[in-house]
Order: structure tokens, then sequence, then C-alpha cells
């Protein structure tokens, strides 16, 4: 099993998110055991598997979802 792309979720919490095609998708507000809750305003708030998550390069989060997927992910 390889090691997940982040360790310690609360280094992330309010951090920028962009989908893998580079779109700005929200800022992680909250997490659980196995998503992250990203808002990007009223009517745009996704859920999202924590292994959808590439990478942090410090500053953004880096998802392996294109923006154009992400609607699955969307709390109704």
């Amino acid at each position: 099993m390889s090691e997940p792309a982040i360790l310690h979720w609360e280094r992330v919490m309010h951090k920028n998110v962009r989908s893998s095609d580079r779109v700005d998708v929200g800022t992680i507000i909250s997490e659980d055991a196995d998503t992250v809750t990203i808002y990007k305003g009223a009517g745009r708030e996704y859920r999202v598997p924590k292994s959808s998550v590439s990478g942090f390069d410090g500053a953004e989060v880096w998802l392996s979802i294109a923006y154009g997927d992400l609607q699955s992910y969307k709390i109704q």
C-alpha cells in the first residue's frame, strides 16, 4: 500500500484546493476518517475522498480529480 499524500491533515485546514486541471475548487473546511470537505460559497460544497488528494505544496492542496468530475462529490 502506498503512503498517503498528506499525513497531517490539520496542516491543510483552510488551505486552498485545486483540481487536477488547475481550477480553484475552494478551501478545506473539515476532515474525517475518509473524506475532506471543500467549501467555495453557497451551493458549492464538496465531500471528496482523501484518496483523491494527490499532494500539498505548502500553499495549496491538489486533487487527482478534474473540475468537471467534482460535481459527483457535491453536497446537496
